[in-house]
This record gives C-alpha cells, sequence and structure tokens, in this order.
C-alpha cells in the first residue's frame, strides 16, 4: 500500500495531473506525505512542495533529514524559502539552523522577518542540547488578575497560532511563572472569577540551561504534556512541548546505542549517510580496539611454558573470553538503564558493587560446576578441569563487578556511562581475563 501510493505520486508528476495531486496533498497528515515522498529525487520534492500551502509545507519540510533540507534550500525560490521559513515553528526553525554551514544560515535569516529573526537568534544563543534551545515561545500567558472571561478572550486573539492552547501559563507583571491553567477547566469556570482563583500554583519547570535529557526524565516522571522554560529569575521565556520530548528521547536512545557499539554518532539515517562516513565513523573505534585486543597476543605467549606443558588448557581461552564478556555485558546493560530512568544515583556505587560481586558467586559457581563436567569430554586431568573451573569462576565474578563498576566510574567523570559498555568493556575483559586464567592454571597445575 505505502508502496503503491509513492508510485502515484510519481505518476500525478510525470503526468503533469498536478491540480489532482494538490487535492489529494492537501488532505493527508504530514506523516503520511513524507512516506509518499522520501523515495523521490529533490527536482519531483520541490514540485510537491510547490503544491502544499505553506502551514503544511513546514510541517513536512521540518521533520526531513538535514541533508535533504539543504539539497531543497539550494532548489527552491526565495519566496518558498520564505514561506516555509515564516511558517516553522521556532524551535523547529533554530534546530534548522544549527544542521546549517554558517554561510547557509547567513542567507536564511535574510529571508526572516525581523521579529522571527530575533526570536531565532535568542534561541540559537542558549547552549546547545538545552531546555533554551528546545523550547518555543509560542505559548499563551495569562495575568493574574484577569477574570475567567478576559482570560478567554485573550485566547481566542492569541491563541490561533501557538503551540498549544491546553495549557495556559499564568505570570505576574514581572512575567515570573505564578501558576498554570487548563484550557477545560478555563471554560467551564465562573466568568468573573479571577485567574489566579484557579490556576494550579507553583508550576513544574525548567530552567533555560537545563540539558534535554534532564527536561526528559521530568516531563516523564511527571506525566506532562507541556512544561514551562523559566531565565535565571524565574521569568517565564517558553514552553516545551511533548512531541519535542520524543524527540529528544529517540536522540539520545540512539545516541547511547552508538556509544555502546563504540561508533561515533551519525546524524542522518542509513541510506542518508555517505560509504565515507560510515567507514570513518566505524573504523577508528575498530583500529583502537584491536590494538587492545591484540595485547592477548603477548600474554599467550608470556604464558607459552603453561601451554606447551597443557595444550588442552588453550583449549578452553575462547570460553573464558566469552563467558567474561557476556557477563560484563549483562551488568553493563542493567547499571546503564538505572542511570538512563533515574533509578541509580553515583552514591549508590558500593551497594551495586556488593551486591554484584555476590550474583558473580552465584553465578560463577553455576557456570563453573558446568564447565568442571563438560571439561572432561576434553579433558580427563581431574586438576586441570579443576584449574580451568576455578579460572572460570574467577574471571565471572571479576567481570561482574568489572562491568558494574565501569558505569559508575565514568559517571563520577562525567563521562556518559553507555561509553563503558559494549565493545570497549568486552575487549578489556577479554585482555585481563585471559591473563588471569592463565596465572590460576599455572598457580595450581604448576
Amino acid at each position: 500500500m505505502k508502496f503503491t501510493v509513492k508510485i502515484d505520486v510519481k505518476k500525478f508528476i510525470e503526468s503533469g495531473n498536478l491540480r489532482t495531486l494538490k487535492t489529494i496533498l492537501e488532505d493527508q497528515e504530514p506523516a503520511t506525505i513524507l512516506e509518499m515522498i522520501e523515495d523521490l529525487p529533490p527536482e519531483e520534492k520541490v514540485i510537491v512542495f510547490r503544491l502544499l500551502p505553506k502551514e503544511l509545507a513546514a510541517y513536512v519540510f521540518s521533520e526531513l533529514e538535514p541533508d535533504e533540507q539543504t539539497k531543497l534550500l539550494s532548489l527552491f525560490k526565495e519566496d518558498r524559502i520564505r514561506d516555509i521559513l515564516s511558517s516553522m515553528d521556532p524551535d523547529d526553525r533554530a534546530e534548522l539552523f544549527d544542521e546549517m554551514p554558517a554561510n547557509v544560515v547567513k542567507r536564511l535569516i535574510s529571508y526572516l522577518a525581523p521579529e522571527d529573526r530575533e526570536i531565532t537568534m535568542e534561541l540559537l544563543n542558549y547552549p546547545p542540547n538545552s531546555a533554551g534551545r528546545l523550547m518555543t515561545p509560542e505559548y499563551v500567558d495569562l495575568e493574574e488578575n484577569m477574570s475567567v472571561d478576559e482570560a478567554l478572550r485573550h485566547v481566542r486573539e492569541t491563541g490561533k497560532n501557538k503551540e498549544t492552547i491546553y495549557t495556559l501559563f499564568v505570570i505576574d507583571r514581572t512575567r515570573k511563572l505564578l501558576g498554570t491553567v487548563e484550557l477545560k477547566n478555563l471554560i467551564f469556570a465562573d466568568p468573573e472569577v479571577k485567574v489566579r482563583d484557579i490556576m494550579k500554583p507553583d508550576p513544574m519547570f525548567v530552567y533555560t540551561t537545563a540539558d534535554q535529557e534532564e527536561v526528559a526524565m521530568i516531563m516523564k516522571k511527571y506525566d506532562l504534556l507541556v512544561i514551562p522554560v523559566v531565565d535565571s529569575e524565574e521569568r517565564l521565556v517558553g514552553i516545551i512541548t511533548i512531541d519535542d520530548i520524543v524527540d529528544v528521547i529517540e536522540e539520545e536512545a540512539t545516541e547511547d546505542i552508538y556509544k555502546m557499539a563504540s561508533m561515533e554518532m551519525i546524524q542522518t539515517s542509513y541510506f542518508h549517510t555517505s560509504p565515507w562516513d560510515l567507514f570513518r565513523k566505524r573504523v577508528i573505534w575498530l583500529i583502537l580496539l584491536l590494538l587492545l585486543e591484540s595485547i592477548n597476543g603477548n600474554i599467550i605467549k608470556g604464558f607459552e611454558e603453561v601451554l606447551k606443558g597443557m595444550v588442552v588448557v588453550a583449549a578452553f581461552i575462547p570460553t573464558m573470553i566469552d563467558t567474561g564478556g557476556n557477563t560484563g555485558s549483562q551488568i553493563s546493560a542493567l547499571i546503564i538503564r538505572g542511570f538512563a530512568l533515574g533509578e541509580l544515583k553515583l552514591k549508590d556505587w558500593w551497594k551495586v558493587l556488593l551486591r554484584e560481586a555476590g550474583m558473580g558467586l552465584m553465578m560463577g559457581g553455576v557456570l563453573a560446576a558446568v564447565l568442571f563436567l563438560r571439561a572432561f569430554i576434553i579433558s580427563h586431568d581431574l586438576t586441570v578441569n579443576l584449574a580451568v573451573s576455578i579460572a572460570l569462576l574467577t574471571v565471572v565474578v571479576y567481570s561482574n563487578i568489572l562491568g558494574a563498576a565501569l558505569p559508575f566510574l565514568a559517571r563520577f567523570l562525567k563521562i556518559d556511562p553507555a561509553m563503558m559498555a559494549g565493545p570497549l568493556l568486552t575487549t578489556v575483559i577479554d585482555v585481563t581475563g585471559i591473563g588471569m586464567y592463565f596465572l590460576i592454571v599455572k598457580m595450581i597445575v604448576g
């Protein structure tokens, strides 16, 4: 069905039946239009945007990948660029400019009306990934001394093009945030009652400097659809809505996945990223991990005499490496998730390490017993099998503690804990685990 719609759009363009296509597009949701045009070449996308009403065109444009936006801006006529930019929400426009080269931004800013230009530059002046950069100034505020009747008239006069009118924000004469009022409550209130008498005082808010991840956690914790943003003097300057937070959650999750895979962040989708960029962002980490992993060769060479006397010991090297890596990866994933959801704090480190030391002993004991029995298939030497099993127990306990400790260390050093997971963690465990394995075997067997 999705494929057929795309083909139909292309056929409409090729046949020149643009009037019918325009009628069809005007009735579609922005997300549907995005699906319709995603495989069209840029020249045909320009035609589609020419057919869309400017508000709809602005919304669809704001959802495109940055590289697509850049291509289309180079093909749009000046009037269309001006229409789209002026119709975009201020936060979406700031995000667009943030992704563009400086020379392109300079040209685009010249298309904006003075008021839009001032708002956009104000948002861009806030730190990246902050609440100030994420917020929009498109909200409805009410003065505390307004009557309900005056407030409703104010909403009708100013609310048409605002981001949301379901939650209204009550301020005093200095614009200090006092409370919030739901539109539903305003509609059913006595027209003569003052807004301050029906507002919800002391609302949850964030400062402009708050990190976007912190904002997402607050909105999730308190189940908010919108949150006000205030400056250092608690004056209302903007709001953040749930649609922007969904994007933040996706971005943060994507960033963590890349870090756990030891990759640099890729800003565009897979097919919109060039092979060279994919190669460059992956190969550097792979080289570093290769060099670190190659230390195993030196360790094995250092225990060459042990291997000569007991070749069977080499058969269990993969078991030590894989089991240690798997154990560390499991617990690191649990700890990183705990940090992400706010379930764990830095002060919990000692409780977690004690708990995981015990858990490592339990799991290591079970795995060592299984390996001890399994080892008889390869070797009937009781001493060797016992040494290998004890080594596995030690590696599992060590890996479990290390997998729990490294994310806490990262948090202490103000590094993303996700950096301490995946290939980096397993490589560290591989290198140190092999050394522990040979030392224990040498001590027991001789």
